[in-house]
Parts: C-alpha cells; structure tokens; sequence
C-alpha cells in the first residue's frame, strides 16, 4: 500500500448536514421465483448433462443421488434451487440498500469539496490500484482490457468515485458524533480486519495509526447503524445491516468505507461475521 500520509484531506468545518435523519430510500419489492422458474433452472441443468428428457417427471430419486452430492430426492434439488436464489436474492438485495443508503447521505452534504483534495486523492488511490495490480501480477494495460475501458476513461471514473468517497466519509464523520458512535481500541478489528487482526494492530500501534484506523471503525459502525435504521419503502426492516455484495473491482467505488491515511489493508467484516479478537491497549 503506497504512502498516502501526505494527501490532503477535507477539514469537517467546511461542511454540513441537511438532514441528520434516518435515511429514507426505496427499493424495488423482492422478486419471488415461482414453481415453473425452478423447474426450468432444472431442466436447463438436465439438458446440460447430455440427458435427454421430456418432463422433469422423467427425473427420478436415482438421478439425483447420481448428479448431486447430499441431495436424494427431487424435491431436495428443488428446494435446493430456492434456497441459492434466495441467497443469491439477499445479497443483491443488501447491495441495492447499501448503495441507497450511501446515495442518501451523499446527497446530505452540504459544502464544496476542494479541486485540490480531489486531485491529491485521486494520484492516491492511481498508486493504490497500481499497487494491487502488481500484487496481481497484472498490468495495467491488461486490467483496462478486461474493464474494456480506455485511459482516459479510467482516469474519469477514478475521479468521479473519489469524489464520491470523499463526500461520503466526510457525511459519515458528521453523522457519527451526533448519533454519539465511538469505537473503542478493543473494538477496532471487529470493524476492520485483516488476515491477522493480531499483527494489524500491532502495525498500526508501531506506526503510530491506532486513531486513523479508529476513524475508519467510526465509518463503518456508523454506515451499518444508517443501514440498520432506514425507512425501505416508508418502514424500517430491521437489523440487515451487513453489506454482502461483491467486492468492487479496482476503480470502482469499494464496499468497505474506506480508511484515510498509509493504514494496513484491512478488510471490513461482513455484520453478521464480526467478532472482536485482539486488542489495541485500553479504551478511550
């Protein structure tokens, strides 16, 4: 991860909240997946193997111990296909409230984001993504062929969605404090973590970015609280706080809340997996 400690940041006194409440969004109703849908899923899987059948009535237990390990009969193939589109449905589903909810507090801000702190962040996040490239063995050049995009074009996404991370952290950073969120040293990693928590926060204690990472916990604990308590279609859902959606690819707006500062490279646990493990030395 490249050195960043010298990029410019946006100072909080230069900038509101038109609204400090919960967010309001909507969404489309979830789609239900009916007895026909999955019987044509799993006639399309049977013609796939080379069977030819006329009816999935042809199908019977036997072919099903054969084709699928740990299911026995039809129905268990059945409700297995449900089960994966509502899986598949749910994550779909928490991307769209999260990005929605993102959306809404950008929307919030009130207050203009300097030229030069875009600028400076931007060559930041370039070193970064060149960075993960190479732990790729990547290169550039490869990467903009798979996204079929050209330079220029990446060079104005990248500019787009930093700006929007920007705007987005610092609505987070208002919000924070008026809903009174804090984050304890022993509960950093529960907010980020990393393939070793303990070796993280050892690194971030020897380098002197226990507070950075602490800012970084305060974003995430706040986004999944702005999560947690918005109105869906005029009502509240309850705690689904965790976004599952798939990790973006470089350049795209990521779904972790992003740290500022040369911190490890944590990774933002999902919600419904976080468990506090390790400690950074007493709380505030």
């Amino acid at each position: 991860m490249s050195d960043n400690s010298t990029v410019l940041q946006l100072s909080p006194e230069d900038f509101s909240l038109s609204d400090y409440d919960n967010v309001r969004i909507t969404l489309p109703e979830k789609p239900s997946i009916s007895s026909e849908d999955v019987d044509a899923q799993l006639f399309g899987f049977v013609l796939s193997t080379g069977r030819s059948v006329n009816s999935i009535d042809d199908l019977d237990d036997e072919w099903v111990k054969g084709n699928f390990e740990g299911l026995s009969t039809i129905e268990d193939v059945r409700q297995a296909i449900v089960d994966d589109y509502e899986r598949n449905l749910e994550l779909e589903y928490s991307d769209m409230k999260y990005r929605a909810c993102c959306d809404a507090l950008v929307e919030r801000l009130q207050g203009e984001v300097d030229e030069a702190v875009v600028a400076s962040n931007v060559e930041s996040m370039r070193q970064t993504n060149q960075a993960r490239l190479e732990a790729m063995h990547m290169s550039f050049e490869q990467y903009l062929r798979d996204e079929s995009m050209t330079p220029d074009q990446y060079e104005e996404k990248l500019a787009q969605e930093t700006l929007y991370l920007l705007r987005l952290n610092m609505a987070l950073d208002l919000l924070a404090p008026v809903l009174g969120i804090q984050v304890g040293n022993h509960e950093i990693t529960e907010y980020l973590s990393s393939p070793n928590p303990q070796k993280f926060l050892e690194e971030i204690r020897e380098k002197g970015q226990v507070e950075a990472a602490r800012q970084a916990a305060v974003r995430v604990k706040t986004m999944r609280r702005v999560i947690d308590t918005a109105y869906v279609n005029g009502v509240i859902e309850g705690s689904a706080s965790a976004h599952a959606g798939s990790k973006g690819s470089l350049g795209e707006c990521p779904d972790e809340v992003p740290a500022p500062g040369p911190l490890p490279a944590p990774v933002i646990r999902n919600a419904h997996q976080c468990s506090a493990s390790g400690s950074a030395g007493e709380d505030e």
